[in-house]
């Protein structure tokens, strides 16, 4: 408790100090090792060598972040939706560990500005992503489990994930199907007609893969008869895929 305490004062006390333009305030711990977080910002281009030989840049802390991040990611989301299965909590937590997710994240924080390299990077669309896990890694080895997992969850998330956004994106069955029949080049098409009982007006939605029908659908309007269909479409090929397919 009175560590605690220690610590909290000592940390009120720098709030106003940086590390690669985070505040500590921000961070939300003083760290211990600067030279680790050097090293999470050091491309290999740019990569440094230690009297035995052996070669530092980001890449070890990277594939240590990554995991690190990992399960973070998975023990925050099994917190935050209870009621959602394996197969929903795994796309958001890829959703969220996706290059172009952890690219954003780095660039925001200011990351793409603090590499240090001896090449042109400015064409890697991965690199400020791979940095970000490196970043992860560094607090890991200097601050342990907790301290980062508590980084992660009262800085990264609030301020750069929209978890309600994740979700809307995660119950579009047709944006889904859709992501999924492009990234396996499976033809596909959702045919949707209109049909009339009295005054009201009624959606029936039929989804085509390689000509053969996956799933129907109807609604009273496009969208909803479009989004049942698809989520027929997609139920059927993860049962055929045995929890194997991700979609």
């Amino acid at each position: 408790m009175i560590g605690k305490m220690m610590q909290s004062i000592k940390l009120y006390l720098h709030r106003k100090e940086k590390l690669y333009g985070l505040s500590f305030s921000d961070l939300g711990f003083i760290p211990r090792n600067k030279g680790l977080y050097g090293m999470a910002l050091l491309h290999k281009s740019a990569s440094k060598y230690t009297k035995s030989g052996t070669v530092v840049n980001y890449e070890r802390l990277e594939f240590l972040g990554d995991a690190v991040l990992g399960a973070i990611i998975a023990e925050l989301l099994y917190k935050f939706f209870p009621k959602r299965d394996e197969g929903e909590l795994t796309r958001l937590r890829s959703k969220i560990v996706s290059r172009e997710s952890l690219n954003s994240i780095a660039i925001q924080m200011g990351f793409d500005k603090e590499v240090v390299a001896k090449s042109d990077i400015s064409k890697n669309k991965h690199i400020y992503g791979d940095v970000f896990e490196a970043f992860t890694g560094a607090i890991y080895l200097d601050q342990g489990y907790e301290m980062t997992k508590r980084f992660i969850e009262t800085y990264i998330f609030p301020k750069f994930v929209d978890l309600q956004e994740l979700v809307s994106v995660d119950k579009n069955y047709k944006s889904r199907l859709i992501e999924w029949g492009q990234k396996n080049k499976v033809e596909l098409s959702i045919n949707t007609v209109e049909t009339h009982t009295g005054r009201r007006s009624k959606f029936i939605s039929t989804v085509l893969i390689d000509e053969k029908v996956l799933g129907k659908g109807s609604g009273s309007s496009k969208k909803e008869a479009e989004q049942h269909s698809a989520e027929v479409a997609v139920r059927k090929i993860q049962e055929k895929g045995k929890g194997r397919v991700e979609i």
